[in-house]
């Protein structure tokens, strides 16, 4: 999954751009780790807050190389994500497994249909 983020700036220097996007990169090894641990089944009976503790005091978030708060807030964001995937993904099921293939809905009286 990719995200983009837009920020407007009229006098952004160089220097600042260059920050920026290397904070952006960052952001999205984040996400993706997040993803990658915690995305599947075995994420599910985590929340954001559960894996940002893990991840301060096992280290993992010293290799970030970010503020605190940015780095929370992705996470957030990706667990969020993750959440919101599952759910769609219940939805589609659930939508697929009521409209069997060949099978008309309840109801419908037409005999010559």
């Amino acid at each position: 999954m990719k995200v983009t983020r837009v920020a407007y700036s009229k006098s952004l220097n160089g220097g600042k751009y260059s920050r920026l996007e290397e904070q952006a990169r960052r952001l999205g090894v984040v996400r993706s780790l997040v993803w990658r641990q915690f995305g599947s089944v075995g994420g599910l009976a985590w929340s954001d807050r559960q894996i940002r503790d893990v991840w301060i005091v096992d280290g993992t978030a010293q290799t970030f190389g970010v503020l605190a708060n940015a780095w929370k807030e992705t996470v957030r964001d990706a667990v969020a994500d993750i959440t919101a995937n599952r759910e769609a993904a219940k939805v589609k099921s659930a939508v697929r497994s009521t409209s069997a293939p060949g099978k008309r809905p309840s109801g419908s009286d037409c005999s010559s249909c």
